[in-house]
């Protein structure tokens, strides 16, 4: 891919060549750019590497603006994504190397090799956004944070002021897509990660997450994922047991709130905990029949679920035998996972019907901006005509009469306009070419741009 190119080979292929910028299947489109990479294309350390912080991200947007080629600009960006939406002045291409030159190569100059980033243009970026706020293309399907860090792109770009019409518009429909496929079908229902699994298992068996006592052994990446979703489903009393203080001190800043203890003290701390979750690489159980047998007698009794997440085994087997003991391995965790994935899959044709009902809204939309200086046109032509008229007639009729002519007339100019001002700007993809019917309209009714100051004829008998 050369430095000048706009590369083609990655951009949509159903779109059609011939068609001019802002056309799409269905109707017209806003001549939207899409350029960004994730997690199928860049591996994390690139990925790291040309994501934006809070701070960043308005300085990348603000430099984005400065430039001439760019009139409107949004910026998502995740740990799995980074994705810039640009509406351009006018040529995509001197907005295509805008976005390369300020957003990436200056981080990555490496992720311009082919295959590192895709584009998207018109329809097909304003689909993708959809799909991404609807969790259709997350790394986990479904997975909910998606759609908030949505509305965050949202509101930092109108932070900055680098939204207008086009892209507020669309972040706000992204968003409603992303309410509507969560509310209205199951793709994000169920647990899909080890962290979440953990509390749909503990919700089974106490209602309330904020009164049960919670036990982490270990500090690693899969105890950081279980003390996060915990904490995040409403978890209020959360230790943390480690051989390694340093670890358990790191986690413990990442989550105020935290208790940390040594790996020695964790009989002790079952006292008061109603779920365990083991996450260590230990060559040896942590928690044997023994030292569980000898810490349950010192509690009272109540449930205590027990979930081995570690790999080799934390737990013995022989502890789910324990009375009032609920022992999980990792292997019936990840059966839970794999059936809530297959329902979330088959939600899947159900959310994309909800991505393809929002973009025709929004397509609809934006259809109605072509109408709209004409349909003002219209009216301030109507206006125009009916203010002479009425002046010219009011000599005829006493005084006492005028207030109430002058609230006839307005009533019938807006009657007489409504159906057509409101076909203008909502016509049905379909119906003919929209830019001959607008012309046709204008021709009818004399809405020449010169004509705006008057024109139109004076026939009151129409």
């Amino acid at each position: 891919m050369t430095a000048a190119a706009l590369p083609t080979d990655v951009s949509d292929p159903r779109r059609d060549p011939a068609a001019p910028p802002g056309e799409a299947a269905g109707g017209r489109f806003p001549p939207l750019l899409l350029i960004g990479t994730d997690f199928r294309l860049s591996p994390l350390a690139l990925r790291e590497r040309v994501a934006y912080e809070p701070e960043a991200a308005e300085d990348l947007l603000v430099s984005l603006l400065a430039r001439e080629s760019v009139a409107e600009a949004s910026l998502l960006s995740t740990c799995n994504r980074t994705e810039l939406y640009v509406l351009p002045r006018r040529d995509e291409r001197p907005a295509y190397r805008s976005v390369l030159d300020t957003a990436f190569l200056p981080r990555a100059p490496e992720i311009e090799r082919e295959g590192r980033l895709y584009v998207r243009r018109d329809a097909e970026a304003g689909r993708h956004l959809l799909r991404v706020a609807a969790g259709l293309e997350s790394m986990v399907l479904g997975e909910p944070e998606i759609l908030g860090q949505v509305r965050q792109a949202h509101e930092l770009a109108e932070a900055v002021g680098a939204t207008g019409a086009v892209t507020r518009r669309l972040l706000r429909v992204a968003a409603e897509t992303g309410r509507r496929a969560r509310a209205e079908t199951a793709i994000s229902t169920g647990a899909v990660s080890l962290g979440y699994a953990v509390v749909e298992l503990a919700r089974n068996i106490f209602s309330d997450l904020s009164q049960a006592g919670v036990l982490v052994l270990g500090a690693g990446e899969t105890a950081r994922q279980v003390v996060r979703n915990l904490l995040d489903r409403g978890a209020r009393r959360v230790q943390v047991a480690n051989r390694g203080a340093e670890r358990a001190r790191r986690l413990a800043e990442e989550h105020p709130g935290i208790e940390t203890l040594p790996l020695e003290a964790r009989y002790e701390a079952l006292a008061a905990a109603e779920v365990v979750v083991a996450t260590t690489s230990a060559g040896e159980p942590l928690l044997t029949v023994d030292g569980m047998r000898a810490a349950l007698a010192r509690r009272r009794p109540r449930p205590l679920l027990a979930v081995d997440l570690g790999v080799p085994r934390n737990v013995e087997e022989a502890v789910g035998r324990l009375a009032n003991v609920f022992l999980h391995s990792i292997d019936s965790l990840d059966v839970l996972i794999q059936r809530n994935l297959r329902r979330r899959r088959e939600e899947v044709p159900r959310v994309e019907e909800i991505v393809e009902q929002e973009l025709a809204r929004f397509s609809a939309w934006y259809r109605g901006l072509a109408a709209e200086p004409l349909v003002a046109r219209l009216q301030k032509q109507a206006e125009e005509v009916r203010r002479r008229e009425l002046a010219a007639a009011l000599g005829r009729f006493p005084p006492e009469t005028h207030d109430d002519l002058d609230r006839l007339t307005r009533s019938l100019v807006r009657k007489i306009l409504h159906h057509p001002s409101t076909r203008l700007r909502g016509r049905r993809a379909g119906e003919g070419d929209e830019i001959e019917r607008l012309d046709l309209v204008r021709e009818l009714f004399h809405l020449g741009e010169e004509d705006d100051e008057g024109g139109g004829g004076t026939g009151g008998g129409a």
